[in-house]
């Protein structure tokens, strides 16, 4: 977390709220800046972090996605991302 603290410039008791469930005491949402922040540090899109999709990598392409995919992967040997089926 301090590492993240440090490369995004986000305390770390924001990026914790960051963490906690909408319901939990002290939750936050990021501001659209904040993610994509996160989004530039983890290699991914907004919409991947925001859960709306779970096949996107920012450092491949389509093509070969779809081919790590056809051998069964399940995620970006790369990155480690999960990829759709």
């Amino acid at each position: 977390m301090k590492e993240l603290s440090g490369s995004v410039g986000l305390a770390i008791s924001t990026l914790s709220g960051y963490e906690k469930k909408e319901n939990e005491k002290g939750s936050r949402k990021p501001k659209i800046e904040n993610w994509h922040k996160l989004a530039d540090f983890f290699g991914v899109t907004v919409e991947y972090l925001q859960g709306q999709r779970n096949d996107n990598c920012k450092h491949h392409s389509k093509e070969e996605l779809q081919y790590f995919n056809a051998l069964k992967y399940g995620y970006c040997p790369y990155c480690g991302h999960k990829l759709c089926k």
